[in-house]
């Protein structure tokens, strides 16, 4: 769509008139797909592309209001009042699982020290990044099996009542089902549990599924989903962030946030350098490392790792060791 501003035609600077500044960039992002690369934070501009993340996760939420009445609610908030907004964090509070998955992306199997954080801890940690936000569309509660931690219910009940944070994802293998209390906390609420798909023996997932329904749970069930093989932690010919649909799935992981939880897991065993972005730096400096995440200038780990990309072939999902 060619789009010429009203001001033009009195010589004035298009970017006197802030209603077709607007207009135009919605235009733009509107002729983008979902693809990784029409969502590449280091291509084009980076703003309007995070802008269009964002739009990626608030639509989930609101789909009874137009894309362009939630564009603009976006566009308003990070163009006019300059808010520092987030689209997407994996947050892990766990990383004890009851699985032993092959090819996990997260690299579980390989730490030597599995632990459920302390809720106080968790907690400390995200007051700290959302006191230098304004805003983070998607929290997805991470592990491990999140099930697993003891004290799941108090950090449900602390991120749910938390107004910046937008949207909240919990996921799970499907092997456990939660007791009636942690389903009566998340049901009808701005929580959505995942459950992944594995097709592993004697897995109760329908059983899950049934529970949720009776609760009024909102879930997603990845059915017949397949993995990608990253394949192992050795130094590739070039780094894969560019290509890489994990790189839209951004880390926090014990008080820094990483391009990705991989990248997290590499860091904390030890095969590559830490580059994570430690939420107690100061607000303006904390942004400022942000902004280099998105632009792919802290991604030491695309550099060991084919991630989802060409360069990493298909694979049953949850295959077992």
């Amino acid at each position: 769509m060619a789009f010429r501003c009203c001001y033009a035609s009195m010589g004035q600077h298009k970017n006197v008139c802030i209603l077709c500044n607007f207009i135009a960039e919605y235009s733009h992002i509107e002729s983008l797909d979902d693809t990784v690369g029409a969502l590449c934070f280091c291509g084009g501009n980076m703003k309007v592309l995070i802008r269009k993340e964002c739009l990626h996760y608030w639509q989930k939420e609101n789909k009874k209001i137009s894309n362009f009445q939630l564009y603009f609610q976006i566009w308003f908030r990070q163009v006019l009042l300059k808010k520092f907004e987030i689209p997407y964090l994996e947050m892990f509070i766990t990383t004890k699982c009851n699985l032993h998955c092959k090819h996990c992306s997260n690299l579980i199997p390989t730490l030597n020290n599995r632990q459920n954080y302390e809720i106080s801890t968790l907690i400390e940690w995200l007051d700290e990044l959302l006191s230098k936000i304004d805003c983070l569309y998607r929290l997805k509660i991470h592990g491990g099996e999140v099930f697993l931690h003891p004290r799941l219910a108090e950090f449900v009940a602390y991120v749910k009542n938390q107004p910046k944070i937008k949207s909240i994802r919990l996921t799970t293998n499907g092997t456990i089902t939660p007791a009636d209390n942690m389903l009566q906390l998340i049901a009808r609420s701005k929580i959505v549990v995942q459950i992944s798909d594995y097709r592993l023996p004697n897995i109760t997932t329908q059983q899950l599924i049934d529970k949720f329904k009776k609760f009024g749970v909102r879930y997603i069930y990845l059915k017949d989903q397949t993995w990608k093989d990253f394949g192992g932690i050795t130094l590739r010919d070039g780094n894969r962030f560019d290509d890489c649909n994990m790189k839209r799935c951004s880390s926090f992981y014990e008080s820094k946030i990483y391009v990705c939880s991989r990248a997290a897991m590499m860091t904390k065993s030890g095969y590559i350098p830490d580059d994570g972005i430690s939420v107690y730096l100061p607000k303006k400096q904390l942004r400022q490392q942000l902004k280099k995440m998105y632009g792919g200038k802290l991604s030491i780990a695309c550099n060991y790792c084919d991630g989802d990309t060409k360069y990493a072939k298909d694979i049953s999902a949850g295959e077992q060791e």
